[in-house]
């Protein structure tokens, strides 16, 4: 890991020494976790920077994250690291060559996608602030008929965790219709643990302005299976309102991956990592703009086919914007899983200049 870390750092320093910044973007988020038991805030704040121009860019994002009232900036209260740190050559306009560390998003971001806040425990059991991101190479296609991305990362800690991965996205827009599908190959040395996941999103816009969605997941460990079936639809009712309702269908072992946009109640009151049984998500929301304010909220519903598990969300979020690269929301969730009430409040500051 260091060595990966040396390099991507060393690739971008160098390439940092022949342009000059254009963008920089701070994103602090500070969290109250509220339960029956206990009451802890939580502080993440990132800022990155982004250099060069078409031919030549680079990206540099900077983590740091910690448990507030804990004292010292430390290995049990919280980390500091760099998130992303990555460089983007241009191939002939054909197409475009990353090297580094980087957070990949492929269609839904259920089997690969960038957890917006997961500072959770690693392979290792210690904090991890890199949430979803890996050292490695991003090959890019674009072109009339799809769009292709090939990449393939590596971890090599020696003594607990050695691990490879191998992906392959294509999406392609055809009028009213997209489609996304990934294949993902993960494998770890040591535990000779061999996991295939694969996903397909389908959208289709509709005459009358109606979005329907669809998303079958698969998910393959040691001869584990888990699958997952997603149906959608939103609909705009008018330039400022617009609803949405969801129903997903979880398969008998459930349906999680690590590697997912979806943490462990981290930016929502949803628990997905628990979605190891046989159940139902059913969800519907809207969201209503009011100049620069914009409202939400999204219900949710969850069922397990034995019944065991039995549960609601409630997700409200308040948005202001204050200018076209900076805004700050607000975001509530509440869920009664087990019996017990769990609140999470956080603040959202995001700035661009």
């Amino acid at each position: 890991m260091k060595k990966n870390l040396h390099f991507v750092l060393a690739l971008t320093l160098g390439l940092a020494t022949t342009v000059s910044a254009q963008d920089w973007s701070v994103d602090s988020r500070t969290r109250v976790n509220s339960t029956e038991d206990a009451t802890s805030t939580d502080q993440r704040v990132r800022a990155a920077v982004d250099f060069g121009g078409d031919a030549v860019s680079a990206h540099v994002e900077f983590n740091a994250w910690t448990t507030l009232g804990n004292g010292a900036l430390s290995n049990d209260f919280g980390a500091f690291d760099v998130r992303q740190a990555h460089a983007t050559t241009n191939l002939m306009d054909f197409a475009s060559l990353t090297a580094g560390r980087m957070a990949l998003n492929f269609g839904s971001g259920r089997i690969l996608g960038d957890n917006d806040w997961d500072n959770g425990i690693d392979k290792k059991g210690e904090p991890n602030t890199s949430s979803n991101t890996w050292d490695g190479l991003l090959f890019s296609i674009n072109n009339d008929f799809a769009d292709v991305h090939v990449g393939y990362s590596a971890t090599d800690l020696t003594d607990n965790y050695d691990a490879s991965m191998m992906f392959a996205n294509i999406s392609k827009d055809m009028g009213n219709m997209g489609f996304n599908l990934l294949y993902v190959s993960t494998q770890e040395e040591l535990s000779g643990k061999d996991e295939v996941s694969m996903g397909l999103d389908a959208t289709y816009s509709m005459d009358n302005g109606a979005v329907l969605s669809l998303g079958y997941y698969t998910h393959d460990a040691n001869g584990e299976e888990m699958d997952l079936t997603s149906l959608g639809v939103s609909y705009a009712v008018n330039d400022d309102l617009s609803v949405h309702a969801g129903y997903d269908m979880y398969g008998e072992n459930g349906f999680y991956r690590e590697t997912g946009s979806f943490g462990d109640m981290w930016g929502s009151g949803m628990e997905y990592s628990t979605f190891t049984y046989e159940g139902t998500d059913m969800s519907f929301g809207g969201s209503y703009a009011m100049g620069d304010f914009t409202l939400g909220a999204t219900m949710h519903t969850i069922t397990s086919e034995d019944e065991t598990v039995d549960y609601s969300v409630t997700d409200l979020s308040l948005g202001y914007s204050l200018s076209d690269n900076s805004s700050i929301s607000m975001n509530y969730a509440s869920t009664d899983r087990s019996g017990e009430d769990d609140n999470k409040t956080w603040i959202s500051l995001n700035i661009g200049f």
